[in-house]
């Protein structure tokens, strides 16, 4: 009994110490992408901008270290209006409560126990998007959002679709009240 109490243990503390380390890898990875593509992003090429949402995302309250919700989508928006189907997608996750991806244990568990912002309006209109330029998986979000939407949130989520270009994007301007 002694001796599965000290392995379960050990185990644990190497479990954690192997979370930091790949959080620690993926950060320096994120501050590379950063640093490669700003240039590019700034002079308007939509790939640029969605490595660079990409690098920045997500983060369940504000930012830690080089993640930052703002930041992402300020890139993903700039990206997605120019039909980036990948950043499209990236802003239906973001914006339908879906804060965290890869493998950032203690951002999932805290994702777990706090209440997500989500507009699953502005989400279903740009699944929808990322859906009609190419996006893989964005139909199948899409058919899941809607089961857990009202036929109100589905209208406005089309009427949003019609004017997308005009429809908030970044994070402050969807979520005034929760500004990073």
């Amino acid at each position: 009994m002694n001796k599965f109490l000290v392995i379960a243990t050990i185990l644990t503390m190497l479990s954690g110490c192997a979370t930091a380390a790949i959080q620690g890898a993926s950060r320096a990875s994120d501050q590379a992408t950063i640093l490669v593509n700003e240039n590019d992003a700034e002079k308007g090429d939509p790939i640029a901008q969605y490595k660079l949402g990409m690098a920045h995302c997500c983060t369940i309250a504000g930012s830690m270290g080089v993640l930052n919700n703002q930041k992402a989508t300020q890139w993903f928006c700039k990206a997605a209006r120019q039909d980036n189907a990948d950043a499209q997608y990236e802003l239906g996750r973001i914006y339908s409560g879906d804060l965290v991806r890869g493998m950032n244990g203690p951002a999932k568990i805290g994702a777990l126990l706090t209440e997500q912002p989500e507009n699953k309006p502005l989400a279903l209109m740009w699944f929808r998007l990322a859906d009609a330029h190419g996006n893989a998986d964005a139909a199948d979000k899409a058919k899941d959002l809607r089961e857990d939407m009202t036929p109100a949130e589905i209208a406005q989520a089309l009427i949003r679709e019609k004017s997308s270009q005009a429809q908030p994007c970044e994070w402050n301007d969807v979520y005034p009240d929760r500004k990073i």
